[in-house]
């Protein structure tokens, strides 16, 4: 018998994609009043799912972050080559970003598929990114009032500006916000002054936003949207102690594996 290692990411639990799905869910999990373990044991394949997406998109994301900061770091040291007395100025690319753009939107796509599943190993309800057939589902399982119904209805907004993103991808349209546009290095500034604009993307008609900074934010949303969705069912399917969870401060959080979530005692409850 020969014991095989392997290396199978880049990312361990330093980075809050690793550490806040798979990591920080298997303490919640530890915590629900469940009829069998293998309830418990779906759920953590869903978290490894959400986390394995995740990375994906921050392996796009950090390489497109590194090309583009390669490219101000040459601009710095050599500045625009312009030729045709002016007219014509060379700049640096970040190659294929359509097609990295695209491959991004799969794969948020599939995380937020991810954060809905969570709730089929405990209520037998298969979900997926239509966050409305969630409201719709948690409505009628909870109540409209109900905290996790309204939750999701507050997220449901987000979801489908994400989600649209990636149709339009897989169903082009020549309609306002049908197609997804992607915008390379561009020159802006003056003439005196020019300077180096970082590529962007968005919907067909609608505003151009940085690409690595929504990238990021699109990452964090989907990664706060599983803590959310699970801290949800964790009230629901907890065992019947005066259990809460807490938020650690940023600045408290441990380096090597920054969770963000806690299961500690109610404050004003008596425990041993």
């Amino acid at each position: 018998m020969v014991f095989q290692i392997q290396k199978v990411s880049n990312y361990g639990t330093a980075t809050p994609a690793v550490a806040r799905t798979f990591y920080q869910g298997c303490e919640l999990l530890g915590f629900f009043a469940v009829t069998g373990e293998q309830q418990r044991e779906d759920a953590k394949g869903v978290l490894r799912e959400l986390q394995r997406h995740l990375v994906r998109c921050i392996e796009l994301r950090d390489a497109i972050a590194h090309e583009v900061a390669a490219a101000h770091e040459e601009i710095k040291a050599k500045g625009f080559q312009f030729q045709s007395a002016g007219r014509v100025v060379t700049l640096p690319s970040v190659p294929d970003l359509q097609s990295r753009a695209e491959s991004f939107l799969q794969s948020t796509k599939l995380a937020i598929r991810e954060t809905a599943l969570l709730v089929k190993p405990f209520y037998g309800e298969k979900l997926d990114h239509r966050f409305h057939k969630f409201a719709t589902w948690s409505e009628e399982q909870f109540g409209p009032d109900d905290a996790f119904t309204q939750a999701v209805r507050e997220w449901e907004p987000w979801v489908k500006n994400v989600v649209d993103m990636r149709n339009a991808v897989d169903h082009p349209d020549d309609k306002p916000g049908g197609r997804l546009i992607t915008q390379n290095f561009t020159l802006g500034g003056t003439p005196e002054a020019p300077r180096l604009v970082n590529p962007t993307w968005g919907l067909s008609g609608q505003p151009q936003q940085p690409i690595v900074t929504e990238m990021s934010e699109l990452i964090e949303g989907i990664i706060e949207l599983g803590e959310e969705i699970l801290a949800g069912l964790f009230y629901k399917l907890k065992h019947n102690f005066s259990l809460v969870i807490y938020e650690i401060p940023a600045e408290e959080r441990d380096p090597l594996c920054p969770t963000r979530l806690r299961v500690g005692f109610a404050p004003n409850t008596e425990h041993a």
